[in-house]
């Protein structure tokens, strides 16, 4: 019999964070998971966090499991207690310690999960779910300066998904059913949200024809006065849509020029990379095309320049 002990007893490494030339992991190598650090290139791991703390399997809890903000020395760590799934974001430095808690006033009685990141300008967005209250919120973070904002709350949730640069206008999906959303635009300037597609959940009539959206990788673009995204409310495996957020028209449907596959298949992601520059998914086949594109304001086309795998 082939000896395989060497492979059950494989160490876990999992949802690696390069700053600068430190790596931040997640492994098992103490018997139970924790947060490390290791130099790129390699080193030996260096514990970030007591050896009685555990944290979750990262591929079992939603969200992220850590951040590391290097400008405020500064790492978000999801906690919770002796394994109750009731998590907490918590604060150790750059070096390790002993963790604390952040925002407790705000999420004491809550389940909390960390979204999306800025590395840059150390925001962070948090998704509590109330224990006594069948509601989901959704806060917006400023770890530098201590400030935390409720931007939402639906029984639902409602989720960011497209965030601009300065973090004053956010797009937050609240979800029904696998296509079936309602989009909202929330802005510093108008601090109550706006719906911009769909039909409102708590709203609806129980016989009317909900169009599927199937909306996914919204993007800013024209200066934060558009939204280029995904969509399946043109065709089914899905397309490029556009939507003008001051015209309050309906979302314009984008042609794409330049593919280079055959076969059947669906767009599956949009990616942007700098200026009017995109990357374009494809799921073809079960072989994967990635595209390298321009957005054409002018004629509203996408335009595809380079193919950058799938050949």
């Amino acid at each position: 019999m082939p000896n395989i002990e060497s492979f059950l007893s494989a160490r876990l490494f999992a949802r690696p964070q390069l700053v600068d030339n430190t790596i931040y992991l997640l492994s098992n190598l103490s018997g139970h998971i924790s947060l490390y650090r290791m130099r790129y290139g390699g080193s030996v791991p260096q514990p970030l966090l007591p050896p009685h703390i555990a944290l979750q399997n990262p591929h079992l809890i939603e969200g992220k499991s850590f951040f590391v903000f290097p400008k405020i020395n500064k790492i978000v760590v999801m906690i919770d207690h002796n394994g109750d799934e009731n998590y907490k974001p918590m604060i150790i430095p750059l070096n390790g310690g002993f963790p604390e808690p952040i925002f407790q006033s705000t999420f004491s009685n809550s389940r909390v999960f960390l979204g999306d990141c800025d590395i840059n300008s150390n925001y962070a967005y948090f998704i509590a779910a109330r224990h006594d209250i069948s509601v989901i919120e959704t806060y917006q973070a400023n770890l530098e300066s201590g400030e935390i904002r409720k931007l939402a709350e639906s029984a639902w949730g409602k989720y960011p998904i497209a965030i601009n640069r300065s973090h004053d206008m956010i797009v937050l999906e609240e979800p029904y059913t696998v296509g079936d959303s309602a989009i909202y635009l929330w802005s510093k300037k108008q601090p109550v949200e706006k719906l911009i597609l769909g039909v409102e959940i708590s709203h609806r009539d129980p016989d009317a024809n909900i169009p599927l959206l199937g909306v996914s990788f919204p993007w800013f673009v024209k200066n934060d006065q558009a939204i280029l995204l995904i969509t399946s409310l043109f065709e089914d495996n899905k397309g490029l849509g556009y939507l003008d957020l001051n015209d309050h028209q309906d979302l314009i449907p984008i042609k794409i020029t330049g593919q280079k596959h055959i076969g059947f298949g669906e767009l599956v992601k949009l990616d942007h990379m700098y200026d009017n520059f995109f990357t374009l998914e494809y799921n073809i086949d079960g072989c994967s095309w990635l595209y390298e594109g321009i957005f054409d304001l002018d004629k509203l086309e996408f335009n595809i320049i380079h193919t950058l795998c799938g050949e």
